[in-house]
């Protein structure tokens, strides 16, 4: 996995946890070409660090906006490689929880009165390739993992939460607190190429980025321009604005024929126009209805004695400069796609904690909350209830932490400055709700 994507994923992970002050909430789309890829590893490591995670395999539409509105999770959905083919509720439930406020009108089984379920809540979603629709496709945030080589070794993920997991949720839960409300506040500024629904899903998460650090504030735009160049959320109508685009670029007149259009499409295998119906070649109807949409209707072009159907140059102008993306100029050094060492600091074990400290508390967690991870994380399906706060360490745990005096002020407020760090994780300085039990 990149390391680049790795911070991304940072950056996701914060999120969940200050999502009631943002506006929209992208999907993050864990995605790879080939099955032992990492994903379902990586959804691990995600379900133990946000907030409130609900981790499934698969999820059915009634399932999903029933949970939003009992929990108020955030859903760690794996395994979902089919789950939207021919699955339109759905798509509308996942679409609509993109924006704050939005819902479903569902009829309640018990009454059979309509109600309003809201589905505005975080998700990610790990699935082989993108089979999404186009409408989920430019509401999600991909991270691409590639199946590793021999040569790349990487510790082995035990999916089991322990102390190191708890202290860096308390760290985040305690973040959320101090900041979250500016945050969600802030107006980022934007890359060049960013509009609409692009922008809307990387603006908390640009918040965050500018609230750690200047060069953290440009790494993170750079490494956003790089997800949304591969991206593919181009619709048919789309596809054929590039391709036409691409002929009369490639002409020096100011039309082309239909018959032209038609020649150009089909020639080249690859692309869907050669089997555009039932293994059929797109046609000149079926052009034109693509078109159409766009306002862009065919006329008589060319001179006299040689006039056909077809469309001129002029009329594309307004269409290409709407729908197209401008090329993106090439990017210096190229992406980071360098694998996250093995002998890295593992983010799983503080190093206040010793090993034995880590296991010991596992082991309580695990008896006091069944198979869900922890007390700050996990929804209880059993009870309903979660919890916001941290838990303090098991009694079976001894704490060994040396709490200096400045930090045993209850409820010290931390606040937002542009130029302030705000610290994530157990490496920076900050403190946690431990800190101040």
């Amino acid at each position: 996995m990149p390391k680049d994507l790795a911070f991304v994923v940072a950056l996701w992970v914060g999120q969940t946890w200050i999502h009631q002050h943002g506006t929209y909430s992208p999907i993050l789309g864990v995605t790879s070409a080939e099955r032992d890829s990492g994903k379902s590893t990586l959804m691990g490591v995600i379900a133990f660090l946000v907030r409130r995670s609900l981790l499934s395999v698969g999820v059915s539409a009634a399932a999903l906006y029933r949970s939003i509105e009992k929990w108020n999770p955030t859903f760690v959905v794996d395994e979902a490689d089919d789950a939207f083919v021919d699955n339109p509720d759905l798509r509308q439930v996942i679409n609509s929880g993109w924006t704050r406020g939005q819902g479903v009108m569902r009829c309640d089984p018990d009454t059979n009165e309509p109600r309003r379920f809201p589905t505005f809540c975080p998700k990610a979603i790990a699935l082989k390739g993108k089979k999404m629709p186009d409408t989920m496709l430019s509401r999600t945030i991909f991270i691409e993992m590639k199946r590793r080589l021999r040569s790349e070794k990487v510790d082995h993920f035990r999916h089991l939460d322990d102390a190191g997991f708890a202290r860096m949720r308390s760290q985040l839960a305690r973040w959320a607190q101090d900041c979250g409300e500016p945050l969600g506040l802030a107006q980022p500024a934007q890359p060049e190429g960013f509009m609409n629904r692009t922008a809307s899903n990387w603006q908390l998460m640009f918040a965050i980025a500018d609230s750690l650090g200047e060069e953290v504030v440009a790494r993170a735009r750079t490494i956003a321009q790089q997800i949304a160049g591969v991206t593919d959320m181009a619709s048919a109508g789309v596809a054929l604005l590039q391709d036409i685009k691409t002929m009369f670029e490639a002409s020096t007149l100011d039309h082309l024929t239909s018959k032209t259009i038609i020649s150009n499409l089909a020639a080249d295998p690859e692309k869907p126009w050669a089997e555009w119906s039932r293994g059929r070649p797109i046609t000149e109807k079926g052009v034109a209805a693509l078109l159409h949409e766009y306002r862009i209707v065919s006329r008589t072009v060319g001179q006299k004695g040689y006039a056909a159907k077809g469309y001129r140059r002029a009329d594309f102008k307004d269409a290409w400069q709407r729908y197209l993306t401008p090329e993106a100029e090439e990017t210096v050094g190229g992406p980071d796609s360098d694998i996250l060492p093995s002998n890295r600091r593992s983010p799983c074990h503080d190093s206040i904690f010793d090993e034995k400290t880590a296991v010991d508390a596992t082991d309580c967690r695990r008896q006091k909350n069944g198979h869900f991870f922890s007390e700050i994380n996990a929804v209880d399906v059993s009870t309903g209830k979660t919890s916001e706060m941290a838990p303090s360490v098991p009694d079976c745990v001894g704490d060994s932490l040396d709490i200096p005096s400045f930090l045993q002020v209850a409820n010290r407020k931390v606040p937002y400055h542009p130029d302030r760090q705000c610290p994530l994780g157990p490496g920076g300085e900050g403190d946690s709700l431990d800190d101040l039990k």
